[in-house]
């Protein structure tokens, strides 16, 4: 396969699973098992392994785009806060939130970040990729199955931002998926559809920004104009069709339950456990 070919079809994959509780990393990772890059006059692994974290930047700067105005209304009152110039804690205690949240997975991404980065590379990655989906699939649909007051939904707290950051630290495993983990804890703490996901997608800025920038710094030697070519290229693409995905992802909740992504993870992990045990 062309390898524009490839990263635009991973721009696609991206965008289409990142905010979705299916595991982002997990159907890259499946598809570059199959589809990996050719040809390139650099170290295939390293260029792998950056390629498919680095373009979750695009993915983040949709969320950006699309939440600039509440970013923008926390940022401000968030300043107004502490300077003393207003007694509106909304803002100071949205930042707060994230920081609780983002810190558990950053303290260990940063503990195992050698064994993470080399996870990809292992002999039964399939089977370690197929039990998560089928596994959290199964707790997505148990979790959905109750019922849930949305109109009295509890807010992200202290106390909820950080339970769903020590669950957040589950999604270092590919195939967990960082979305499930945020979401599926939100939603057992009964935080309605709309802010589990919403906080999903805030935590995501932070934590993805920062784990591309590693990526890139690591492999830095690797970078040239094909290579930073490549990378932008599924960066956009990724950017452009996650703006429309997380649209059409909080118009599908406010109508319907988590439990269809339930089902089709538990599809999607039988068949690779399948694959790799004939194989």
């Amino acid at each position: 396969m062309d390898n524009t070919l490839n990263a635009f079809l991973r721009g696609i994959i991206e965008a289409a699973t990142e905010f979705l509780p299916v595991s982002s990393t997990g159907h890259l990772f499946l598809f570059s098992y199959f589809f990996p890059f050719q040809n390139l006059k650099i170290d295939h692994e390293a260029f792998e392994d950056l390629f498919d974290i680095f373009i979750q930047t695009g993915a983040i700067l949709s969320v950006v785009v699309l939440y600039f105005q509440v970013l923008w209304k926390h940022t401000k009152t968030t300043a107004l806060f502490l300077i003393k110039k207003s007694e509106d804690k909304s803002g100071f205690s949205f930042y707060r939130n994230l920081i609780l949240g983002i810190l558990p997975i950053l303290v260990l991404g940063f503990v195992f970040k050698n064994s993470l980065d080399q996870i990809k590379m292992r002999p039964d990655l399939l089977l370690i990729l197929g039990l998560s989906w089928f596994v959290g699939g199964l707790i997505m649909v148990f979790v959905e199955m109750r019922q849930y007051d949305e109109s009295e939904g509890k807010t992200i707290g202290i106390k909820e931002s950080i339970l769903v950051g020590l669950f957040q630290c589950f999604a270092l495993i590919p195939g967990v998926s960082r979305s499930a983990a945020t979401i599926i804890t939100a939603r057992i703490l009964g935080v309605s559809k709309k802010d589990s996901a919403e906080f999903s997608f805030f935590l995501a800025i932070p934590v993805l920004t920062l784990a591309g920038i590693y990526k890139l710094y690591k492999h830095r030697s690797i970078l040239n104009s094909e290579t930073i070519g490549l990378l932008f290229f599924g960066s956009i693409v990724s950017f452009i069709i996650c703006y429309f995905i997380i649209r059409l992802f909080m118009a599908f909740i406010r109508r319907r339950s988590f439990i269809s992504f339930g089902i089709y993870r538990i599809l999607l992990g039988i068949l690779v456990i399948l694959y790799f045990v004939r194989v």
